[in-house]
């Protein structure tokens, strides 16, 4: 067994424009989790075939990154996770601007939020697992994959890490009903037939090609490109596009930002059950047109500010009075 090669370094990302717990822990991605051994806080996951344990301080981001060969020597992990943080995105700028553009921003700025620029295959797949599930359930479900399908990078606190599986990897000689009984096996439910029939039609359009074709694309082209798929509507697409393909307009509109935009921006939708076709451009339109080309950025410091997880904490007394 080939033994994980471990290179240590750090990223010039300040804590005041990278709050990690919200960024890594906030439904972007689901192969992160928070270690705390007082008085240091580390995150720990996979992404990009290797596995990273991140402290955050002041001043900068320290990293030990492990990956299970020997081409570690030839592989530049500062930029790796400089790019997957986007550390060159003035965070702090560009706040600002939202602030003036939109005087209900100030409301929900608290620690930012970055979005992690993530491997299109691995964000196609996570997503269409998070339709109508949890974020719990969706890391189980993605760790299987992983253990099943991918690569093992080594044992770390307290557990197997696994890369993310290829297109490759995922189809290895089965056909789209033997992967799809596969995954209805492991309790993939009706996810796994849209999974299956995704990952054959991505290899008829060219795998890897056809991502960096999305990326080159106008946002619009790009997006309906990918609700083509088996089982991906906009929501899933717009994630995609936001996360994966650096259409950073991309406006994802979910539960949360449904209901903050009936609150806070378009009052008119109060009366609404639900989102509709017509009222989803209706709020993504309304974020683009107020955020400008970051749209998608904005949001995403809008919904995890939202998120309960993310909530300040009330004193017993305090909660005592709110309950009553």
């Amino acid at each position: 067994m080939t033994k994980a090669i471990k290179s240590s370094g750090k990223i010039c990302l300040k804590a005041k424009v990278c709050d990690l717990e919200r960024t890594l822990l906030g439904g972007q991605s689901f192969r992160w989790r928070k270690l705390c051994s007082e008085p240091e806080v580390k995150y720990c996951g996979v992404a990009l075939n290797t596995y990273w344990e991140l402290t955050p301080e002041k001043d900068h981001i320290a990293y030990d990154a492990h990956v299970a060969d020997n081409t570690a020597a030839k592989i530049n992990f500062t930029a790796l996770l400089s790019d997957y943080l986007r550390a060159d995105f003035d965070l702090e700028l560009q706040q600002k601007n939202w602030m003036q553009a939109d005087e209900n921003f100030k409301k929900f700025v608290g620690q930012p939020v970055r979005i992690l620029a993530q491997e299109p295959l691995e964000n196609i797949i996570c997503f269409m697992c998070s339709q109508n599930n949890n974020i719990k359930r969706i890391s189980s479900m993605v760790q299987w994959l992983c253990s099943t399908y991918g690569n093992k990078i080594g044992h770390f606190n307290g557990q197997d890490e696994f890369s993310f599986p290829t297109l490759k990897d995922l189809q290895g000689g089965r056909t789209c009903s033997q992967l799809d009984a596969e995954l209805r096996a492991a309790k993939f439910g009706y996810r796994a037939k849209f999974i299956a029939r995704s990952l054959t039609e991505i290899e008829k359009l060219g795998g890897l090609d056809w991502f960096e074709q999305l990326r080159r694309m106008p946002y619009a082209e790009a997006r309906e490109a990918l609700v083509q798929l088996p089982g991906i509507g906009y929501k899933v697409a717009d994630c995609i596009c936001l996360m994966s393909l650096n259409h950073l307009q991309s406006v994802p509109v979910d539960t949360h930002i449904f209901k903050l935009a009936q609150r806070h921006y378009l009052p008119h939708l109060a009366s609404q059950k639900s989102v509709t076709s017509k009222i989803y451009e209706e709020i993504a339109q309304h974020f683009q047109q107020l955020h400008g080309q970051y749209a998608g950025w904005a949001q995403a410091v809008l919904f995890c500010a939202d998120l309960p997880q993310f909530q300040p904490k009330l004193e017993p007394s305090a909660a005592k009075k709110r309950k009553k």
